[in-house]
């Protein structure tokens, strides 16, 4: 018997929203219905990530290099009260000899001149691929993609101290349409989505 065939409605439309950000993000992925953490206290997703052997291979090398999964019962079970968690751990000995092996340079950190705050699935979806295509094109961004409250999330941009805030809400996702705020004087506009990237790209520069 396969699990995915008798996850309870809850269980099986989250999984279906992870599997929907990961085609949103084009990350690769493999469905390992035998796949087990070795410890009792994740629920709903586990995951681990390999290193493809080359690009243009579907072989992967042997050995995870990351493992995790989500853990919301975990607080509770300590005493505290439900909280949503997930997290990951790493061999870091195995992640810096394949980055010595394929002369991997971390890029520098700099600060984030770009807030996404999106709210409903839809928008959160597009964010997550509009980030991606901001991160390509060398503009820091930052996002709160656990906080649905728009206030709480441009307060995260204020204290962030970034240049310009984009809104996607579901209207603006579905019509192709994104608004920029300026953070400095308050001021809003609504663009179309498309060239978004280098529209903003202009005004950060």
């Amino acid at each position: 018997p396969q699990i995915v065939d008798y996850l309870c409605k809850e269980c099986h439309n989250h999984f279906k929203q992870v599997l929907e950000y990961l085609d949103e993000l084009e990350l690769p992925y493999n469905l390992n219905p035998y796949l087990v953490r070795g410890l009792d206290y994740y629920t709903k997703t586990v995951f681990e990530i390999f290193e493809k052997k080359d690009e243009d291979s579907l072989e992967v090398e042997p050995g995870a290099l990351v493992g995790g999964g989500r853990y919301d019962k975990m607080v509770e079970e300590f005493g505290g009260e439900e909280t949503p968690a997930c997290g990951g751990a790493a061999g870091v000995e195995r992640l810096i000899a394949s980055m010595k092996e394929k002369n991997v340079r971390l890029p520098r950190g700099s600060k984030p001149k770009v807030f996404f705050a999106q709210l409903g699935k839809l928008a959160k979806g597009k964010a997550l691929e509009l980030m991606e295509e901001f991160r390509n094109n060398n503009i820091p961004v930052a996002s709160s993609m656990g906080r649905d409250s728009l206030k709480a999330q441009l307060k995260r941009a204020d204290d962030l101290d970034v240049d310009y805030t984009l809104i996607l809400g579901q209207k603006e996702a579905k019509e192709g349409e994104i608004i920029v705020r300026d953070m400095e004087t308050g001021k809003q506009k609504t663009l179309k989505l498309k060239g978004i990237v280098r529209k903003v790209e202009r005004r950060v520069k």
